[in-house]
Formats: structure tokens, sequence, C-alpha cells
């Protein structure tokens, strides 16, 4: 499968499976940013990877994020929620992941 010319988040990415599946769509074609705490901050990791330096419990940090993103590459066409904080305002955090997401991120679908 071709992801040529898609754009890809991956987020909690900078190990474990979420690096992982930030290698694989990067295989496949796609302009992958990845983000987390532990990530070079808007560095590129090789060709197709870039790092954003993200914390996505603060909210500030992730509408950050995604408007890097979408400056950059215009759009977000696959979004790996693969991010864990922890418990500690789970439900909150989540409520305003979605919200940054559709703000941010549906006005530039392509």
């Amino acid at each position: 499968m071709s992801l040529d010319g898609r754009v890809a988040l991956v987020t909690g990415a900078t190990r474990g499976v979420g690096r992982g599946i930030g290698r694989e769509l990067a295989q496949h074609g796609a302009r992958v940013f990845v983000t987390g705490r532990s990530a070079p901050d808007h560095e590129r990791l090789d060709e197709q990877i870039t790092g954003i330096r993200c914390d996505h419990r603060l909210d500030i940090q992730t509408e950050a994020a995604f408007n890097l993103i979408v400056r950059e590459a215009n759009a977000i066409d696959i979004l790996v929620n693969n991010v864990w904080g922890g418990y500690e305002r789970m439900v909150d955090s989540a409520r305003a992941f979605v919200r940054t997401t559709r703000q941010v991120s549906l006005p530039h679908r392509r």
C-alpha cells in the first residue's frame, strides 16, 4: 500500500510501538510527524520523519504541535493516537485532544 503524499501524525512515538508505527508509515511513503515528551524539538529524524517535542497532557503544547504540522504540511491525513499520559485527568485530556484535533485539523482536510 502506498501512502505517498499523505501526512501522518503519530503521538507518543519516540519509542516503542509508536516509533515502529511511525517508521512503517514512512516506509510506505507518508510524511510522518512524531510527537513525544522526549522527541527532538522540530527536528528532521530522517527524510520522511520529523520529531516534535510535545507533552500532550498540556493543551497549549498539543495545539502548538498541530498548528506546526498544518503550517508545514497543510493537512493531517492519518492520526495515530499512541500517547499515554497516565490516569490523571484522563477524561478531561481526551476531551481536550478531540477538541484540538477538530479545531486544528478538520478545517484543513483535503
